[in-house]
């Protein structure tokens, strides 16, 4: 029986550490820790990430979130045996992470060889209430006779990120006899990192501090008696120099960070933990998904994507956005794609809009280098950079892995021809207008975004000679594997449509003759660019069902060699085919690693009737390996629309175990956050048939046959409210009486305090 909150672990094994300490890290958007054991193994990799933190190496690097100095180590030497699970023997064993309460915890009775029993309880939160905020308790009881026992904790500087180390080791200090302050500054950005620890002993042991090179720890020596328990509470504090609230502030850091650690030190982890769980129950509340579903795995994975976007988002600070592999790993250097827009900003559109605006302020504040690169392209207005960090800066690494044929590196043509993500960006703005109605965020920023990316569009798009339409060439759509083509289905109405509504948008508060929008006006000159836009949105080439039904996804796909690709498809490891095949040679192929015609009939379904939806997902899903984890999701989604629910919910299956699979390396460099996003999408947007149509909600509920009952709750309008589904009726249940108009399966209601409809 699966628990819907739990993600446990009854049998130790090493082989599946670098999957379990990504899938049960601990974080709250401040920062992320991976679930590494409290002892050491080979194969473990402690990750300790602090949101917005991002170094360079080197000169030819590219910029990375660091792995900080670890504060979750502890060395136990019993009876001058060093604890490990590898020697001796185990008796019992769970490992769990509480999804609910967001408390990591592992309960063992281990035999050392001289056959002495030991039950130990290790307990570790991060808090959700103090950002700032770690604590850990270990508890070790000797069963059968007194043992001596020797237990090194502090703070190890000494990690890295695969072996690149980011930090030169600044202050470590022990103030009062009781807390350890260790300084760490990041190599290139310059970024001080405090981090602030004392411990409390019960029964009281001896304890001493030593000092090695980039460690700082303090030593506990003593006797367990027989029966006793001995329990160790650690209490730390970490605080960085690019914390807000010391942003343009003078203030000492490292004195501040000391004092707070001081106010705590008569807090003990119950309590603190208490405090931070009654911080989970808040979330849940807002955010908790209810299905009644004959496969309880459903409700599991739901809410571990939940889980993890609540960790992985820095509510904190707009300066900051969720990287590909939120705060869990070293993958993707902690860069920022199109996936937040995309996957992961819907979730917190229609539950906590409020983040979903920060998410976009971070773009707004990286407007202008957005401006530098589209004029270092030879285009006006604005192009987001493909993977970004800290500063808006390009960080895409021009080559990637050796070719295994030529023996050369392959170029990463990401940054220079992936530029949907200026599209994305727009729509996301657009998304979240049309949901939550914030003029004044349109005015402070979104009006700007959406200008400059569509001033972008019309200058990078070229009159094609022939038909006098606009075209876009020489582009990567959402399919990585198709590299160089000229009008993408997807990039192509993705520009239309940020062009078409950005006119429409600006022309509205135009008339309203707002002074705020007029100053923007002028700075922009949009009084000249809106008919320029007017023109470009009515004369771009739009792809259209050729006699077959079938919509190119590019000028040239459909020509391309067809091969099978079962093999690949069906295969657990990625990007299996670049192992019997060139990159080159797999972009003339009809090979797609993702949804990308797919993912522009997610967008765009409105446009087409089901029989021409449904041979284009028949078609290009028979194409496609589903090598990203995005791919899965928008597939089931998209399958709903022709009324596949059986494929649907196996494809909704299949992304639930991206993560959460039998793969035991899916997760060693940390979760695919945009999956989980993705994931949300399915349950709400798909099975729930949630949409906006220019500021009206719609909905139209399509649940698989084995899910009874679905139930979320969603904010729209400034109102919230849960909606419940079964096979009969929606319900919809507020607290407020506001009058909120909605279209439930096409036909128009009026919600105040609730509302039944039969279907």
């Amino acid at each position: 029986m699966i628990d819907k909150w739990r993600i446990e672990e009854n049998v130790f094994s090493e082989k599946t550490s670098g999957k379990h300490e990504a899938l049960m890290t601990l974080g709250n958007g401040y920062m992320g820790i991976r679930a590494g054991f409290e002892e050491e193994y080979a194969g473990q990799k402690r990750g300790f990430f602090i949101a917005g933190t991002y170094n360079r190496a080197g000169l030819n690097e590219v910029a990375e979130l660091p792995n900080a100095a670890d504060i979750t180590a502890f060395e136990i030497i019993i009876d001058n045996e060093r604890f490990s699970l590898l020697k001796g023997k185990i008796h019992e064993y769970n490992f769990t992470l509480d999804m609910k309460t967001g408390e990591l915890k592992r309960e063992l009775v281990w035999e050392n060889t001289g056959n002495k029993k030991f039950k130990m309880i290790f307990r570790r939160f991060v808090s959700l209430e103090n950002r700032h905020l770690v604590c850990s308790k270990v508890s070790i009881e000797a069963l059968d006779e007194d043992s001596n026992v020797k237990i090194k904790t502090g703070v190890d500087g000494r990690q890295t990120n695969s072996g690149v180390q980011h930090f030169h080791e600044m202050e470590k200090r022990v103030y009062d006899d009781k807390f350890i302050q260790y300084v760490q500054r990041t190599t290139e950005s310059n970024i001080d990192m405090y981090l602030n620890t004392f411990l409390h002993i019960n029964p009281v042991l001896e304890k001493s501090f030593t000092i090695e090179r980039r460690k700082l720890l303090a030593e506990i020596t003593g006797v367990i008696r027989k029966k006793e328990i001995l329990e160790i509470e650690k209490i730390s504090l970490v605080y960085t120099s690019v914390d807000k609230e010391f942003i343009n502030k003078d203030i000492n850091i490292g004195e501040y960070s000391l004092d707070k650690i001081r106010e705590l030190k008569d807090s003990r982890y119950n309590e603190l933990f208490h405090s931070s769980s009654e911080s989970w129950n808040n979330f849940w509340e807002k955010s908790e998904i209810n299905i009644e579903s004959s496969d309880e795995f459903d409700n599991f994975a739901v809410n571990f994507s939940l889980y993890h976007m609540q960790i992985m988002t820095p509510f904190h600070d707009n300066r900051f956005s969720v990287g590909a592999k939120g705060l869990t790993g070293e993958g993707y250097k902690g860069h920022v794609f199109w996936d937040t827009e995309i996957f992961m900003l819907p979730f917190f559109l229609y539950t906590n809009p409020e983040t979903a605006k920060q998410l976009l302020e971070y773009r707004y504040g990286n407007l202008d280098e957005a401006r530098k690169k589209a004029a270092s392209k030879n285009c006006r207005g604005a192009l987001f950079p493909w993977e970004s960090a800290f500063d808006g800066k390009e960080e895409t690494p021009e080559f990637a892995a050796i070719n295994i044929k030529t023996g050369k590196a392959n170029r990463v043509w990401s940054a220079e021809k992936e530029i949907h993500i200026v599209a994305d960006i727009a729509y996301a703005v657009i998304e979240y207008f049309h949901v939550t109605g914030d003029t004044e965020f349109m005015k402070s920023a979104g009006l700007e975004i959406l200008a400059e990316c569509s001033e972008f569009w019309v200058s990078r798009a070229e009159i094609d000679s022939k038909t006098g339409k606009y075209v876009i060439k020489d582009v990567i759509g959402p399919d990585e594997y198709t590299e160089h083509i000229d009008n993408n289905t997807y990039t192509n109405y993705m520009a239309e449509y940020t062009v078409s509504e950005t006119a429409k948008l600006l022309e509205s508060f135009e008339n309203k003759k707002d002074k705020i929008y007029l100053k923007l006006a002028e700075k922009l000159g949009l009084e000249e660019k809106i008919p320029l836009f007017r023109d470009f949105a009515a004369n771009i080439y739009l792809p259209e069902p050729a006699e077959t039904g079938i919509i190119p996804q590019d000028d040239t796909f459909l020509s391309k060699k067809i091969i099978d690709i079962s093999r690949y498809a069906d295969s657990d490891s990625k990007q299996g085919i670049l192992k019997d095949y060139t990159r080159d040679e797999v972009v003339d192929m009809q090979v797609l690693k993702q949804a990308d015609l797919v993912m522009f009939l997610y967008f765009f379904k409105d446009k087409f009737d089901k029989d021409i939806i449904r041979k284009n997902w028949n078609y290009y899903e028979s194409k496609t390996i589903h090598d990203s984890s995005l791919s899965m999701a928008i597939h089931a989604i998209t399958a709903l629309y022709f009324g596949e629910k059986e494929t649907a919910y196996k494809c909704f299956q299949k992304a639930c175990l991206i993560d959460l699979g039998p793969n035991p390396h899916s997760s060693d460099d940390g979760i695919h956050a945009a999956s989980l996003g993705a994931v949300w999408l399915t349950c709400i947007k798909g099975f729930g048939g949630i949409s906006e149509n220019g500021g009206m909600l719609n909905i139209e509920p399509v649940l698989p046959d084995n899910w009874e009952k679905l139930e979320f709750p969603l904010v729209f309008r400034k109102k919230a409210f849960r909606i419940k589904i079964d096979k009969k009726s929606v319900e919809l249940f507020s607290e407020s009486n506001d009058i909120l108009e909605i279209f439930i399966n096409k036909q128009k209601y009026e919600l105040k305090d609730y509302l039944r409809v039969l279907y």
